[in-house]
This record gives structure tokens, C-alpha cells and sequence, in this order.
């Protein structure tokens, strides 16, 4: 199952604010590629967890993803074509076509978010004093800021068609619309040269990747307890070329609350480099019967541009392309009590609820 980073449509809508706030003919084209290691659920997908839920095991697999992502500074040709060149040690393409979808013009409005989100942060055994932070939407209908209220729908429309799809693409990707894309092969490598080529680009992307920005070894985030009413002790491997972590969790209570733990606010990455361990807070959880922890190792980042600049030179770009590597791992708190009660109940109410608000289906 291809799995998606999660700050993907966010990055988007940065990268096109910022082309806006420019002339055409000064905003650079602008390339991300994003190398992804994904362990546990992160591989293997809601597979893996009905897998766990029936008794199966699940077990943990690790799989290499890429994002490409071509966002270019006005709309684009009818007539386009954009291809990714790799290196023969990826053992896929070697041209990867990169391809979007039409823009849509705008049109229907969602209802608001409703509900309230609780939300804790700190690696402690205990909560600290003046936790939760209480979002309560029902009590802020009219004041939501209109970026989290585009949010919210975009959320609860992701896989839906647009609605007024009548704009040209500015965003062409890959791996979205490959049909003969079936995953990066095992031992594959992304170091060596990679070529970016388009028709409506008059000089090509072109960076070449060493060994340090290759793909991260997993993550292998652990949960060292399950008992949802107790503290959750956590732990992770050392990733020598890791900045750091980002830790999160997250549980629906019930149809309207959901729970949120974060390792640290205010803070990117959340913890350092040198931290191995945390602690989920007891009791935070205790009225879900399951909770999703997510980890995210954030590796080295790499920026290339066009035409080089010499120190104190500041030249119009043509374009930006930035190398970003990561590992992301996932772990189902709770699974062995809510694989207990899917023996008993194929329809476990709660599993549902936790789903549903989890994954927006």
C-alpha cells in the first residue's frame, strides 16, 4: 500500500502560496524529493492491521517509498510532459513520469469541525500540571481560522473527486497516476545522478545524491507496555544520520473527542538526536480502546538550485530542488485488547470509531 508523508498537502499549499506572492517570470520552478523508510504499519497498512485485529500477527515490514513533487510557478501546458531520471541503482524506471491532476476552480463549502481535541505533550509518566489544551470547535463556531476549517475539509474529501476540476495543474508528481508503479525493490538506493526533464522547462534539474543522503535505515519505534490506562514506556533505534524525532499518538475517545499526544510543542524536531526514550503519560488514553504512535526520524536535507550563486551574488533562480530523508514507523497501542475483543465481536464498536476517525473512511 502506498503510504503518503503526512504533511504532503500542506507542503503543497506552502510551496503555492509562496509562488503567488511573486511575478511568473521570478518564481523558480521548485522540486522536493522526499526518501521515505516506512516500518510497520507504515508498510504494510490497514493489511497489517485487520491482519492483527483477526489474530493474524501483523508482523513488521519495512519498505523504501519516494515522493517526487514539480511545482511550477504558473500553469502548465496542456501538452506537458516531465520525467524523473534515476540512477540504475533504484531498480525502477529509469524514467519516472511525473504527472497531476487539473486544479479545481473553487465551488461547495463542507460543514464545520465539531467535536473537541484534547491534546497532551511531554515525555512523563504523569501529565503536567495545566494539560490538556481543550480545542472545543462547537464553541468556537464563527472563530475557527479559515485555513483550519480548509483543513478539516480537505481531510474529510481526501480520495474524493474535485468538484469543479476546470483549472491546468501547477503540481505534477510521481508516484500518483504511474500505473506500473509496484514499489521501490528491496536493497534498492536512490545515491547517483538524478535528471529532471520537461517540455515546458528550458534547462533541466539536475543534483546528484551521495551515500549520507540515501535512505534511512527503520526507525524500529517500540512500545514497551499496553495497558492504555497505564503509563507507555517508548523506545527507538540510534540512526546515526538522524537529526531527530517527532513523536505523536492519537485515540478517539468517542464520536466527538479525540486525544492527541505530542513528545514536545513548540519544537522541530520535537526531541534531539541523542534521545532514545519517552513516555506516554498514564491515563490519557484510557477511554479509547485503541491509540495510534507515530514516529517520524527526520534525516538529512539537501538544496540544490539554478544557476549557482557565487557568495553575495543574488541572481533570479530558475529553479530549487530540495532532498529530504526520513524513516517513519507506526504502533497500534491497545492491539492486544482490541484484537481480544474483535475475536469475540467482529464489530467492535470502538474499533470502528477509532478508524473511522482516524482514517476519515
Amino acid at each position: 500500500m502506498q503510504t503518503r508523508s503526512p504533511s504532503f498537502p500542506l507542503r503543497t499549499l506552502t510551496l503555492a502560496l509562496a509562488a503567488l506572492a511573486l511575478p511568473a517570470a521570478a518564481a523558480p520552478t521548485v522540486y522536493e524529493m522526499r526518501l521515505m523508510t516506512h516500518a510497520s504499519m507504515g508498510a504494510g497498512g490497514m493489511g497489517s492491521l485487520m491482519s492483527m485485529l483477526g489474530g493474524g500477527g501483523g508482523g513488521s515490514s519495512v519498505s523504501h517509498n519516494m515522493d517526487l513533487r514539480l511545482t511550477a510557478p504558473g500553469d502548465l501546458p496542456a501538452d506537458y510532459q516531465a520525467a524523473h531520471t534515476v540512477p540504475d541503482a533504484m531498480r525502477i524506471g529509469p524514467q519516472l513520469p511525473l504527472q497531476g491532476e487539473r486544479r479545481s476552480g473553487g465551488g461547495g463549502t463542507e460543514g464545520e469541525p465539531d467535536g473537541r481535541v484534547l491534546i497532551y505533550w511531554g515525555c512523563s509518566p504523569t501529565v503536567a500540571k495545566g494539560q490538556p489544551e481543550v480545542i472545543d470547535f462547537r464553541a468556537m463556531t464563527g472563530k475557527v481560522p479559515p485555513e483550519i476549517q480548509a483543513m478539516a475539509r480537505q481531510s474529510r474529501s481526501q480520495g474524493k473527486a474535485p468538484r469543479d476540476a476546470s483549472l491546468p495543474p501547477r503540481s505534477i508528481g510521481w508516484p500518483q497516476g504511474d500505473q506500473s508503479y509496484r514499489g521501490i525493490p528491496e536493497g534498492a538506493s536512490a545515491v547517483g545522478d538524478h535528471v529532471v526533464k520537461a517540455n515546458f522547462m528550458k534547462d533541466d534539474i539536475r543534483f546528484a545524491l551521495t551515500p549520507a543522503l540515501d535512505f534511512l535505515e527503520p526507525m524500529g519505534l517500540k512500545a514497551q507496555a499496553s495497558d492504555l490506562k497505564a503509563a507507555i514506556p517508548l523506545t527507538w533505534n540510534a540512526l546515526n544520520r538522524a537529526r531527530g524525532y517527532d513523536l505523536q499518538a492519537v485515540s478517539a475517545g468517542n464520536d466527538k473527542d479525540v486525544v492527541i499526544w505530542l513528545a514536545a510543542r513548540n519544537k522541530s524536531p520535537m526531541l534531539p538526536a541523542s534521545q532514545r526514550e519517552c513516555t506516554i503519560p498514564e491515563g490519557i488514553f484510557a477511554k479509547g480502546e485503541m491509540a495510534m504512535l507515530t514516529g517520524i526520524a527526520h534525516g538529512p536535507v539537501q538544496g540544490y538550485s539554478y544557476p549557482p550563486q557565487k557568495p553575495g551574488e543574488k541572481k533570479p533562480l530558475i529553479w530549487t530542488a530540495t532532498v529530504n530523508v526520513s524513516a517513519f514507523d507506526s504502533v497500534m497501542l491497545g492491539m492486544e485488547m482490541a484484537a481480544a475483543g474483535a475475536a469475540q465481536d467482529a464489530a467492535t464498536p470502538g474499533v470502528g470509531t477509532l478508524l473511522k476517525g482516524l482514517f476519515g473512511r
